[in-house]
């Protein structure tokens, strides 16, 4: 035999034969590096603070993580040591910090103040940090120095005890007030201020004793150089691991409420369950086995603080176990999956099955047929049997090896897409080929899908009641009731036209898992879908799965979902992926299956998954969330100041909120919802930790945000609440100053124009007194010294006499024309009314001589109604050429006057009874003309009419105010 040939030999007998592989569980999957973000790989000390903060010490400087972002501290930035030993917090929410070398540093909301030696503490070498239940902090440093800061003192507990000059590493102060204390020389007791001492003298593993814990003082965990030691009323056993000693030094120790205790060693972690003990390594997860320090959060995670490997991070009821080529799968790409009636579960890959019982994998092959490897479909029928769908026929896994199905019928050699089976037994199967159907090993082809060019079924659900689901590559659904076929597809309101998988609800529904969310059919209907839109993680669904609580697992493309109340308006969806220990995100189409024991197991490209959903409790305790920062236009702003003083000006409204939410068990599933009471309307659902909100207009807002983790529950909001100040040109101050402004600037106006009329009403008067007084007495004595001039002068003196006459009469016709402008610029005589009576007033005694009577009608209206001087003036000079021309042309005896007032129009109707005249042949004279330029002046319109022997009319109408 060559050596080809035993090559070909070796695989052959591993092909017929199986391989038998113990498994190792994985069960650490987190870590918290440098790479990360964290200060300094050696880590010294863990506590998660009141807020849900976990601070980190190192020796290389302190870290505050909020399950995503780090905020690290430095020498450079406020510590006085980059050696940070212990860490404790204070009901007021005060951090003390042993700052190896620079005493002790304390922070409260984000500053920092340091107590050193120089502040009265005894040592600045401080390795520990212990409160009793009065609030007393003790801090515990190299050579017995124990200070007690009491009262806002510190006070030399150590000498007050006489406490040993020994080294303190640990310390831990009971319940009952007694303190345990971790030296270089043996555990160190102080009860009632009195002091008792054990060491290796007494039965301990070593004297150098690293780390100290106690629930109660009755049982007592002792760290030492050299193991662990229980103490138990005061018995001194060893705590063992497989029937040996434990002889790895215990650097700290943890008791947890559930009793378990926790050991950090240089041999990795060992877990103490009542009598039972396991050792968690770096084979199952942890960054290294050399760690010095663990603690727990408030939902039972543990983290796992190295020497030089970082934080792992490890869930002690964790729910994913995962089979890799590290267990023993040697191939990791899972296509399908199913189980026997006795509990073992049979994998499909694309190189053989793979079954696993008792713990142990074993692989089977069909001879050296590489298509009848791969493994497409894996289902058990009625019968109990495991039938393997390959790439090259049906197969049955029968006494422990594969083989091929048996059927009487000829059959097309080809790849099998999927399986089904009736009540009465009847398989459904598809291939390449066609769909198929199989009862008393006879198969009947099913005709009808050969009218569709693609016929590539991927999935058959068959019900209880002869109903059978096809679901299609590419052509959607099928079903088949009382001998007809109902195709539905994206026009019958499918997502999507790819059906990955099926599943039947009590009532009757069938969820339809899709490439693109699940639809809800009912009554052959799609009445819902459900997509990322609702929650899910990815819409390609590969796998639909329900327990007996009415939980469903979505199995997709980007891990699996948990649904719980669905058919309630608040439906819950909790994701599981990569980040929570699922070996891989991307499931496989019809690789998903729930197992007796309701157990989820997910086929993936890089191995399977089991997911136990009875051991993954439900965290009630929602996150804790903060307003953490505020920037106004880009730049950062206090938000202290905002809460203190609660406004803005109107030029800061440019707004980001910033906000944290803390959930160290799942940092990356927090889900957050926000609103601004007085922009919006509803909670804004939202993945980031920030809110932008711009040009806010001014007015009282509340920004509200609270927080989800990934089991649906929600915090209370936290709140802020301000004022946009508006604009100084806005403001009701300002707004008053401009109408008090605008009122003074009129009412001056106003004076200003009060008092101008006034000096003009003032003026007038004046003048109209000097006109009277002055000129027309003056007038008035030419007039009556002309007078007797002519009376004196003989007759023969004629032309002397005739100019006299006309001196006189040129001062008459003054001093008519006089009295007219003194009466017209007399404030006092302002009415319409007082015009028309003065008119009349003038021509009185030429009336009377002449016998001729003028009538006014409605004069009594006219009283209330002024007119400008102007118009007054223009209009009065109208009507006494009127009246002037009609006396001494149209030898009428009667002048009549009609005045009416229609809202701003005035009209004047001006007629007499003379003779009349012809307009077409009068001449005008400038009496006439004047009359209507006086008229156009004040924007009148004046009209004539005339006949022979009938008289004249002449209309006056103007606009008045």
């Amino acid at each position: 035999m060559n050596k080809n040939q035993f090559k070909y030999f070796l695989l052959l007998v591993w092909m017929v034969l199986f391989q038998t592989i113990t498994i190792s569980q994985i069960k650490i999957h987190k870590h918290l590096t440098v790479n990360d973000g964290l200060v300094h790989s050696q880590i010294t000390s863990l506590m998660q603070d009141s807020k849900g903060y976990m601070w980190i010490g190192t020796l290389g400087g302190l870290s505050r993580w909020d399950g995503i972002k780090y905020k690290n501290y430095y020498t450079h930035n406020g510590l006085p040591s980059s050696r940070i030993m212990d860490i404790a917090e204070t009901s007021d929410g005060t951090i003390f910090l042993a700052a190896y070398g620079g005493g002790v540093l304390k922070i409260k909301n984000d500053v920092m103040d340091t107590i050193s030696i120089s502040d009265g503490l005894l040592n600045n070498n401080i390795s520990q940090i212990e409160i009793d239940k009065n609030g007393n902090l003790f801090f515990f440093g190299n050579s017995g120095s124990i200070s007690i800061l009491k009262d806002g003192k510190i006070h030399d507990y150590g000498s007050k005890i006489n406490f040993p000059k020994y080294d303190i590493w640990d310390a831990k102060i009971s319940k009952s007030g007694i303190l345990y204390c971790a030296t270089q020389n043996g555990l160190v007791i102080v009860k009632n201020d009195s002091i008792k001492i054990l060491n290796s003298n007494d039965g301990l593993l070593a004297d150098l004793i690293w780390s100290v814990s106690t629930t109660n003082d009755s049982v007592i965990y002792v760290g030492t150089n050299r193991g662990i030691n229980k103490i138990k009323n005061g018995l001194i056993t060893t705590v063992q691991f497989k029937k040996n000693p434990i002889v790895s030094p215990a650097f700290k120790i943890h008791i947890v409420q559930n009793k378990k205790i926790y050991f950090a060693t240089n041999n990795g972690i060992y877990i103490k369950d009542k009598n039972e003990v396991t050792q968690l390594e770096k084979k199952h997860g942890l960054s290294s086995n050399d760690n010095w320090t663990l603690t727990a959060d408030e939902n039972g995670t543990l983290y796992f603080g190295s020497n030089g490997s970082g934080i792992s991070i490890y869930d002690p009821n964790e729910s994913i176990v995962n089979f890799t080529k590290e267990s023993g799968l040697e191939d990791e790409k899972i296509i399908s999956i199913t189980e026997d009636n006795f509990g073992s579960k049979f994998f499909g890959t694309k190189t053989g099955l793979v079954k696993l019982k008792n713990n142990k994998l074993k692989k089977y092959f069909f001879g050296k047929d590489r298509r009848s490897n791969i493994i497409d479909v894996l289902y058990k029928n009625q019968k109990g049997e495991i039938l393997l769908g390959t790439k090259n026929g049906l197969k049955i896994f029968e006494n422990n090896s594969i083989k091929n199905y048996k059927i009487n019928s000829d059959l097309p050699i080809t790849e099998i897409f999927s399986i089904g089976e009736s009540e009465n037994g009847e398989l459904y199967f598809s291939t390449s080929y066609g769909v198929y159907s199989l009862i008393d090993n006879k198969v009947k082809r099913i005709k009808y899908f050969d009218n569709f060019s693609s016929n590539y079924i991927m999935t058959i659900l068959v019900l209880e009641n002869s109903e059978i689901y096809f679901g299609s590559f590419d052509m959607g659904l099928f079903v088949y009731k009382n001998n007809q076929y109902i195709q539905l597809t994206t026009k019958e309101g499918l997502s999507d036209n790819s059906i990955n998988c099926f599943l039947q609800m009590e009532d009757s529904r069938i969820l339809i898992g899709t490439q693109n969310g699940i639809n809800i059919l009912e009554d052959y209907s799609i009445i819902d879908t459900i997509d990322i839109n609702d929650g899910l993680s990815n819409n390609a669904i590969t796998g639909i799965n329900k327990n007996k609580n009415g939980k469903l697992f979505i199995s997709t493309y980007k891990g699996i979902n948990i649904i719980t109340n669905f058919d309630e308006k608040q439906m819950s969806i909790r994701k599981i992926t990569h980040d929570d220990g699922l070996v891989y995100d991307n499931c496989i189409n019809g690789a998903s299956f729930l197992d007796r024991d309701e157990k989820l197991w997910i086929g993936t490209a890089k191995g399977v998954s089991n997911y136990n959903s009875k051991v993954d409790k439900s965290i009630s305790r929602s996150p804790k969330i903060y307003l953490t920062g505020l920037e106004i236009f880009n730049e950062e702003y206090s938000i202290d100041k905002l809460v203190k003083e609660k406004e803005l000006d109107y030029n800061q409204n440019y707004l980001k909120f910033i906000y944290t939410g803390i959930n160290l068990s799942s940092p990356k599933k927090i889900g957050y919802k926000y609103k601004l009471k007085g922009v919006d309307k509803d909670w804004i659902d939202s993945k980031d930790s920030y809110a932008n909100y711009t040009n806010l207009d001014k007015g009282k807002y509340s920004f509200e945000v609270k927080a989800q983790n990934e089991w649906g529950y929600w915090s209370e909001p936290s709140s802020i609440s301000f004022v946009i100040n508006p604009a100084w040109w806005n403001t009701w101050w300002f707004r008053l100053l401009v109408i008090s402004f605008l009122g003074l600037l009129l009412w001056l106006i106003f004076q200003y124009r009060l008092n101008y009329l006034i000096k003009l009403e003032r003026l007038r008067t004046k003048i109209s007194e000097d006109l009277h007084d002055n000129i027309g007495s003056g007038l008035s004595q030419i007039s009556i010294l002309t007078s007797l001039m002519d009376n004196q002068v003989s007759g023969e003196k004629t032309e002397v006499k005739e100019s006299l006459k006309k001196v006189n009469s040129i001062s008459d016709s003054l001093i008519e024309s006089m009295s007219d402008i003194v009466w017209l610029i007399n404030p006092q005589k302002k009415s319409l009314q007082e015009l028309i009576l003065r008119i009349r007033s003038s021509y009185h005694e030429i009336l009377e001589f002449s016998q001729i009577d003028f009538v006014i009608e409605n004069i009594d209206a006219l009283a209330e109604i002024s007119l400008p001087l102007n118009y007054r003036q223009n209009l009065y000079l109208i009507l006494k050429e009127v009246v002037n021309n009609s006396i001494k042309y149209s030898e009428a005896d009667l002048l009549q006057l009609e005045i009416n007032i229609k809202k701003n129009i005035l009209e004047i109707i001006f007629t007499d009874n003379g003779k009349g005249f012809e307009i077409e042949k009068i001449k005008f004279g400038n009496g006439l003309k004047n009359i209507k330029k006086r008229a156009d002046a004040i924007g009148a319109k004046l009209d004539y009419f005339s006949k022979l022997g009938k008289g004249t009319k002449i209309t006056f109408n103007g606009r008045i105010k």
